[in-house]
C-alpha cells in the first residue's frame, strides 16, 4: 500500500482550476505580465522551438517588458545575466530598459555589461532596431563611452 502522508490525494484538490490554455490546448494557469517575463527570461532563447519563432519570442519579450514596471525589467535582466548565465536575453532586455524613464538602466548597465563582448551584444541589439529605435541615444551612448574609457587594454 502506497505511503498516504507523500501519496495524499487531497493536495491536488486544493490547487485551483486552470484557467488558461497552453499552445496544444492543454489546460494551464495565466500568468501575470511580470511572471511571463521571468519566465522566458529564465528560459527563453531567440531561437527557433518547437512551439514558437525566434521573431514569436522576441515580439513576445518585447510586448512583456513594456508592461512591466522598470525595477522588475532591470531585476530580471540581472537575474537572467548573474544566475541565467544568458547573454542575448539580458543584453535585450537592458536596451529595452535603455527608453524607459527612470534610473534603472544606469544602475544596471554596469552588472550586466561586465567585458567587452557583452558591450558589443549590447550594442548590436540596439543597433539592429529590434527594441524599436536604431540609433543608441544620449544615456546610452554616454555609458558606452564610459565603459570604454574605463576598460583596460586586454578586455
Amino acid at each position: 500500500m502506497a505511503n498516504k502522508s507523500v501519496f495524499a490525494t487531497i493536495a491536488g484538490k486544493l490547487l485551483p482550476p486552470a484557467d488558461a490554455r497552453n499552445h496544444e490546448g492543454a489546460q494551464a494557469y495565466r500568468l501575470s505580465p511580470e511572471q511571463a517575463l521571468a519566465q522566458l527570461a529564465a528560459t527563453g532563447t531567440f531561437n527557433a522551438t518547437f512551439y514558437a519563432e525566434s521573431r514569436e519570442q522576441l515580439d513576445e519579450v518585447l510586448k512583456l517588458a513594456w508592461q512591466v514596471k522598470p525595477g522588475f525589467l532591470a531585476r530580471t535582466a540581472v537575474h537572467a545575466f548573474e544566475q541565467g548565465y544568458m547573454k542575448d536575453m539580458p543584453a535585450f532586455l537592458l536596451a529595452v530598459l535603455s527608453g524607459m524613464r527612470g534610473n534603472e538602466f544606469d544602475s544596471v548597465f554596469g552588472r550586466i555589461v561586465k567585458n567587452g563582448k557583452m558591450l558589443r551584444t549590447f550594442v548590436q541589439v540596439m543597433r539592429s532596431g529590434a527594441t524599436g529605435r536604431k540609433s543608441l541615444g544620449t544615456r546610452p551612448k554616454r555609458l558606452v563611452q564610459a565603459w570604454l574609457e574605463q576598460a583596460a587594454d586586454f578586455e
